[in-house]
Order: structure tokens, then C-alpha cells, then sequence
């Protein structure tokens, strides 16, 4: 079974073809460009580097967001055009599952954390259960809240915190006493703070029976900015 993936959901764009959940080629760049004119050539790349025709995927893994919100649409709406003259169904995993899907077999909780503007952060929380990557939950929230409620529900755990908000937000993540005392926690480096879609914890993504090119949805989790200016005016 032939899967491609793709992102591109933050600044940087990726496509990855898995065959039977081994990864055979990812194709990734992060680029001023936009996503229009990024994400077809990299489709074409990764087709092309693995000899594989449109008809030969399977089934297509899409980013949902959040993030860019343009980004997001446009990923799903290259998703959708590849798959639908074969039928093909189309599954959703959001921009934290597939950061947290890149350290595979740590142990403790793994937070991704992506920068929503204006100290807000996109969040999830994820434990590998086996060979099995289990969200435990996901959402947004103030940081400064996120952080008290994280040290509430999570006392005592080594936590790993990924994603944007680490370099947007230096001062918060370097104050040693985040968590309180009795927290360990790991930084991932830059390098590992990017969505990958060659990353990806294939065999972890819930897959309704019911997804395809009518029912996958973009999943921003707040309105974006211009809709909130929009329904304050």
C-alpha cells in the first residue's frame, strides 16, 4: 500500500510517499515562496524520485492545521484534486501529531507547541503507548495558562516540549522554573521544531471509515485573524 503525505502547515512545505509504513522518500523545503508554488513541484519530485503514478497511491495523509491558514487550504485542496478522479480516501492528522510523530520512542509526554500570535499557542499532548503515538489531548490557550494547567495535570513528568513557540517565545522557555521543580524537561533542537511529512506516525492516525474528499475539513481551531476583526466591527 502506497501512501503520500502532506504538509503545509507552517512557513515550510512537505510531501512524503511510505510504502506498507516505510518511509521511501520525503521531499522538503522551507522557502520564502508561497505554498502555491511550492507544494505541486515537491508532489512531482517525490513522484517522480520513486517511479510512482497518481493511480498507484492508495490513499492520501493531509495536514489539517492548524497554522497557516492559507498554507492548510491549500494542502488539503491538493489532496483533494489528486485523490478524487481515482476515489481515493483522504486522512487528517493535525500540525502537533506530526511534530510529536518525530521522536518516536521517548519516553514521557511529548508538547508540541505552535506560536498563535499574541502569547497564544496551538498545543497537544502526546504519549507513545507501545508502537502507537496516543494523543492525549489537543488544543489552544494562553501560554502562561497552558504552562500552569500542564504542571497540574502532568506532576512529576519528564515532558519534551517542540514546535515554533519555543523561538517565539525565548524568555518564557528559559525560565528553568516553568514547570516548578519537580518537572523534567527537554528542548528540541530547531532542526526538530519543523513539521516533516516524512515524520509522520503513520499507523497512529485515526482514519474514520467515512474520510474522503467530501468530509476532510481544514481544523484552524480559532477563527483567523480577519474573521475576528470582521465580527468585532
Amino acid at each position: 500500500m502506497k501512501v503520500l503525505v502532506i504538509d503545509t502547515s507552517s512557513m515550510a512545505a512537505s510531501t512524503a510517499i511510505f510504502e506498507d509504513q516505510t518511509l521511501i522518500k520525503e521531499c522538503f523545503l522551507d522557502t520564502k515562496e508561497t505554498h502555491s508554488q511550492k507544494i505541486m513541484p515537491l508532489v512531482d519530485e517525490v513522484m517522480t524520485h520513486t517511479q510512482t503514478k497518481v493511480s498507484e497511491i492508495d490513499a492520501y495523509y493531509v495536514c489539517e492545521g492548524p497554522g497557516s491558514f492559507t498554507g492548510v487550504r491549500i494542502g488539503i485542496a491538493t489532496a483533494k484534486g489528486l485523490a478524487q478522479p481515482f476515489g481515493k480516501p483522504i486522512y487528517g492528522f493535525s500540525s502537533m501529531f506530526l511534530i510529536a510523530s518525530g521522536f518516536k520512542g521517548v519516553s514521557g509526554l511529548i508538547i508540541p507547541m505552535i506560536d498563535a500570535k499574541r502569547m497564544d499557542v496551538y498545543y497537544g499532548v502526546y504519549e507513545w503507548q507501545g508502537e502507537v503515538l496516543a494523543t492525549l489531548e489537543e488544543g489552544v490557550e494562553p501560554l502562561e495558562t497552558l504552562l500552569v494547567a500542564l504542571q497540574d495535570k502532568y506532576p512529576n513528568q519528564d515532558l519534551l516540549f517542540a514546535g515554533d513557540a519555543l523561538t517565539a517565545y525565548p524568555a518564557v522557555f528559559e525560565n528553568p522554573q516553568i514547570l516548578g521543580e519537580s518537572a523534567s524537561l527537554i528542548f528540541a533542537s530547531e532542526a526538530d521544531r519543523i513539521p516533516r511529512a516524512g515524520r509522520i506516525a503513520i499507523s497512529s492516525v485515526v482514519t474514520p471509515e467515512s474520510a474522503s474528499v467530501h468530509t476532510i475539513r481544514a481544523n484552524y481551531m480559532r477563527k483567523s485573524q480577519a474573521e475576528r476583526d470582521q465580527s468585532h466591527a
